[in-house]
């Protein structure tokens, strides 16, 4: 799937996993200490794919988008915007800005650079707010403002008078739909909508994120697919071959979009899919970034089964005991993260979880009411000091 001459990219701490995913490739690694920050890696990519006199270039991650994008700029001498249109997918701001613009529903936001602008934007919209960072990935920076004792803590954070990369959002007290998909040039392939259990930020408070799929017959379904086609197919820029992940505020009857990003949804969302549709999506996005047989694929997969996932995060405390296989009759994947003897502090992005699993249903409550038992079958089981 790979082919002969692929190179991976990865952190140093990946190595073990890495080696056991690709038990073969192991002279094809390329580990960083501090990959995700390290501006080094993409000049020492660019060379090896001028080297290599290739021009496929595949991120997987958040953090690898633009720096892919760069590189693939480079390689074809500038004569593309990947970079350009990439961007929109990252920067939250210019996302929804042009997304405004094509009549897609958003939230009162802004561009914020010191506390008077905060200020200035509660004093129109009032309280509570969300600030972020417009780049961020994994939840980290993401604040809510509930009053001004909130927000004056918050700058006290901060130990200058300007703020960068930042940006401010009226809050919303909503259930969260997310949808993650493959499109091939250009095609939707798999377009899959989930409903979340509880929000990101619930999740790093402690509780238990879960995501159930939402069945065809569900009018939500078909309103969540029309929304993703009109994003991604009309508002921002086609980038052809690519993955989603949509994240949108189900407001009574409104669907407001807080971001979508050109890759995947955290946790096991690639293992969900694979299950659900009987097609790895990153796989199959390499295949058909390689010219594999994946590239002519040309219409939407229908999912084989309804399923969700429960990612379960740690408490604060010593984990002293822990079942590390969990046999209950509808799991159809889970891993198991948690290590004894091990002091947690909580979670710090949305990708600390101990404990991620898939499990199936006949129906969405099915599929509900399995998400709630293993949850409390891992809470009795896991034993805390």
């Amino acid at each position: 799937m790979l082919g002969n001459n692929a190179l991976i990219y990865s952190d140093l701490s990946a190595k073990d996993l890495l080696t056991k995913q690709f038990p073969a490739m192991s002279a094809a690694f390329r580990l960083y200490t501090n990959f995700n920050d390290s501006a080094v890696v993409e000049l020492d990519a660019l060379a090896a794919a001028k080297k290599l006199g290739t021009n496929t270039i595949v991120a997987l991650a958040e953090v690898d988008l633009l720096r892919v994008a760069r590189i693939k700029d480079r390689l074809s001498g500038s004569v593309t915007r990947y970079e350009e249109m990439t961007l929109l997918y990252r920067d939250k701001f210019l996302m929804k800005q042009k997304l405004a613009e094509h009549g897609i529903r958003i939230n009162p936001m802004s561009v914020i650079r010191s506390a008077c602008e905060i200020n200035d934007f509660v004093e129109q919209y009032g309280y509570p707010v969300v600030v972020k960072p417009r780049d961020g990935r994994g939840s980290g920076g993401v604040r809510v403002l509930r009053d001004k004792p909130d927000l004056l803590g918050y700058l006290q954070e901060h130990n200058s008078t300007t703020l960068h990369n930042l940006m401010v959002e009226k809050y919303i007290d909503a259930p969260l739909l997310n949808v993650n998909g493959l499109y091939i040039d250009g095609r939707p392939v798999i377009i899959s909508p989930v409903r979340s259990t509880v929000t990101c930020l619930d999740f790093l408070d402690g509780k238990s994120l879960g995501f159930q799929m939402l069945a065809e017959s569900n009018p939500l379904h078909e309103q969540c697919v029309k929304l993703t086609r009109s994003i991604v197919e009309h508002a921002l820029p086609r980038l052809g071959t690519m993955l989603f992940h949509l994240e949108v505020f189900l407001d009574a009857e409104n669907l407001i979009v807080c971001e979508i990003a050109c890759r995947l949804g955290g946790c096991s969302v690639n293992q969900e899919l694979t299950e659900a549709y009987g097609v790895n999506p990153r796989l199959t996005l390499i295949d058909a970034e390689r010219g594999g047989k994946s590239a002519s694929l040309k219409e939407l997969i229908t999912p084989r089964r309804l399923l969700g996932q429960l990612n379960i995060p740690p408490r604060r405390g010593k984990l002293i005991e822990f079942a590390e296989h969990i046999d209950l009759p509808f799991l159809r994947y889970c891993s198991v993260m948690a290590k004894r003897g091990m002091d947690y502090s909580g979670m710090k992005m949305t990708n600390g979880e101990i404990v991620s699993a898939i499990v199936e249903g006949n129906s969405e409550k099915a599929v509900s009411d399995n998400l709630a038992q293993l949850d409390n079958w891992v809470r009795d089981a896991f034993i805390w000091e």
